[in-house]
Formats: structure tokens, C-alpha cells, sequence
């Protein structure tokens, strides 16, 4: 059978023909945009979750090294003290002796 059909209806067919293709290349256009949306969102999500894991990993160091240098401070204070027990230690009953002749002396010159 022959094709008898007019050159306007070739026409229409042909413009018909790539108006389906130009929609199916819009439809996969669309669907490759979604995709790399979702793989975007998917990076985005991930990075978030990595940097907040990073940065609660980064606090708890610096918690830690707080915790150590107040520990450090603790002990030198109680180094510090002993030490100056041990130094006062021998003089301590002369402080002593002074501090009641200082009172007993001046007993009378205060009144209340």
C-alpha cells in the first residue's frame, strides 16, 4: 500500500513526532534536576551531621582540658598550702604567743 498522505499531514506527524520528544527530554531534564536536588540535599544533610559530630567532638576535648588544667590548678593550691604549712609550722607558737601579748596588752585600752 502506498502512502498517500499530503505533505501537511508529514508536516504535522513530524512536528507532533518531536513534540513527544522534546516532552520526554523535559520529563528526563526534570528528573535528573530532582535526582541531583535529593543528592544535593543528601550532601548537605550529611555534612551537617559530620560537622555537628565534629564540632560536639571539639567541645568534649576542650571540656576535657578544662577539667585537666582545673585539676593542675587544685593540686598546686594544695602543693602550695602544704608548703606553707610545713614553712609556718615552726613559727606558728611565736605568732601565737604574740598575738595574746598583743591582746593581753592592749585589754585595757579597749572598752565596749
Amino acid at each position: 500500500m502506498v502512502d498517500t498522505s499530503s505533505p501537511l499531514q508529514a508536516i504535522n506527524k513530524k512536528e507532533l513526532d518531536l513534540r513527544r520528544q522534546v516532552e520526554e527530554a523535559h520529563r528526563q531534564a526534570e528528573a535528573r534536576l530532582e535526582a541531583a536536588r535529593e543528592e544535593a540535599q543528601n550532601v548537605i544533610t550529611q555534612a551537617h551531621q559530620e560537622g555537628q559530630a565534629e564540632a560536639e567532638a571539639i567541645f568534649q576535648q576542650g571540656i576535657q582540658e578544662a577539667q585537666q588544667q582545673a585539676k593542675a590548678i587544685v593540686a598546686a593550691a594544695y602543693e602550695q598550702a602544704a608548703t606553707l604549712r610545713t614553712q609556718a609550722g615552726p613559727r606558728l607558737a611565736e605568732v601565737a604567743e604574740r598575738i595574746v601579748a598583743f591582746v593581753l596588752a592592749n585589754e585595757n585600752s579597749v572598752r565596749f
